[in-house]
């Protein structure tokens, strides 16, 4: 008779004992890639959301109203970055033509007050205006600077003083103010105010404002959270907390925020001003980015 064949229970013992421990060694080779796979997507996951959180406050910062910008260091909670947001811009007529009839009252008027006037051409997005227009304002010659709260002699923007109309700003309002084409000069638009308004220094580059309403980041890591504020209101006094936006809009920018960093160096005649900021965020995992970005304030009026 032939004998069988097959495994001893040692011999199936010993094969059972080795595919383990091969199968453990190829789970290492295997884990530690995925984990540096998963680290890496977290840290790009963050780097986004930083990066995207200062190029937001960046565009905001590029459209604001010249020397508009003005800083409240919550240290060590964070910070408050204000500026007035830009909703159109032209250059205003400053010369008359002789020729033209009627082109003289086209001019604007510095040393009294005015009620109407020609710009260059026409406004680019006029007819994307608001229709709700009661917070717009024509700004000419922002050229007051703001200086950091905490910093001596700290002044204040006309435009954020007044919080109605005055100086070298005038209120919009539905009825208080109309665009038109002129029907002296053709292809420009011709701005009338409801009443006259004394606009109190000319620009060195004919340059005129519309703006809508301020907006507000409030870094603060108590919260973990970056929130963008619009459409509150001008007020003189700085909103420096959260729950002082009581109107307007509010988004969280970005979340996760364990430190936050601002410094504003305001612009002087000889060069622009810089805004240094620096958001560092950690998810729940614990990754950790930290993110500067450096932004070129206008401050010519």
């Amino acid at each position: 008779m032939r004998r069988g064949h097959g495994f001893t229970l040692i011999e199936l013992i010993v094969v059972i004992v080795l595919l383990g421990v091969m199968a453990a060694g190829a789970g290492l080779l295997i884990t530690r890639p995925i984990e540096a796979y998963n680290a890496q997507v977290r840290r790009q996951q963050l780097v986004d959301l930083a990066e995207m959180a200062l190029r937001k406050i960046a565009v905001d910062i590029r459209a604001a109203v010249p020397n508009s910008v003005r800083v409240v260091n919550n240290s060590p909670n964070g910070w408050v970055l204000e500026m007035v947001n830009v909703v159109d811009g032209a250059r205003y007529r400053d010369e008359f033509d002789p020729l033209v009839a009627d082109d003289e009252n086209d001019v604007l008027d510095f040393t009294q007050p005015d009620q109407d006037f020609n710009i260059l051409g026409e406004f680019p997005n006029y007819s994307e205006w608001s229709l709700d227009q009661a917070s717009m304002r024509l700004v000419i010659y922002s050229a007051n600077q703001i200086v950091p709260v905490g910093q001596p002699n700290q002044g204040e923007l006309e435009i954020y003083v007044d919080a109605v109309s005055g100086g070298n700003r005038a209120m919009i309002s539905g009825a208080g103010v109309s665009v038109a084409n002129s029907s002296a000069i053709a292809g420009e638009h011709r701005v009338a105010l409801s009443t006259q308004h004394h606009f109190e220094y000319a620009s060195p580059g004919q340059r005129l404002f519309v703006v809508d309403t301020p907006v507000s980041y409030l870094c603060d890591t108590s919260l973990q959270r970056l929130t963008r504020y619009a459409g509150y209101g001008f007020s003189a006094t700085q909103k420096t907390a959260n729950a002082q936006f009581t109107s307007g809009s509010s988004a969280p920018v970005a979340t996760g925020l364990t430190a936050c960093e601002i410094d504003y160096q305001p612009g002087t005649a000889q060069r622009s001003g810089l805004i240094t900021l620096a958001l560092t965020l950690r998810d729940a995992a614990g990754e950790q980015v930290r993110l500067l970005h450096q932004v070129h304030v206008d401050n010519v009026p």
